[in-house]
């Protein structure tokens, strides 16, 4: 079971990192579009990663907890609301929703912290999609494009 989650975490991340190229080396004309695929596609994930914690078994699973992924449930559709109005506003929320579930998972998930290969994947992966959305930035504020 953990091999196919960090094998479904690996996947999740090809499209970002498709998502986050296009603009530079494919076709600037796609920019804008790309760039907003990834922050909607972010935003799916982030209410995605707020709905597991419904699934946790543990001594934490509380109603607080509940909570807490019903917010990250809302704040994932609020990045892709926001991405109609400012990508780059849009792309700074994700990445910060991502560190601070990242957080919230290392603190509350026994399954986070008993399997040290899932824990590792999770880390790198929201590091990458962290730079992917910072190289996604760096295009929208690029005087030259």
């Amino acid at each position: 079971m953990q091999e196919t989650k960090v094998t479904l975490i690996y996947w999740g991340l090809s499209l970002f990192v498709f998502f986050a190229l296009i603009p530079w080396i494919v076709n600037p004309n796609l920019a804008t579009k790309s760039i907003q695929a990834l922050a909607i596609y972010g935003g799916i994930i982030v209410a995605f990663l707020g709905g597991i914690i419904w699934g946790w078994k543990n001594e934490h699973a509380s109603s607080r907890n509940l909570w807490i992924a019903i917010g990250f449930s809302i704040l994932g559709l609020g990045i892709a609301l926001t991405s109609f109005l400012n990508l780059t506003s849009s792309l700074v929320l994700l990445i910060v929703s991502l560190h601070a579930f990242l957080r919230f998972e290392k603190q509350n998930s026994e399954y986070f912290q008993l399997n040290i290969k899932y824990a590792n994947a999770r880390n790198l992966i929201t590091n990458l999609v962290t730079i992917c959305c910072i190289t996604s930035i760096a295009f929208l504020n690029n005087p030259y494009t």
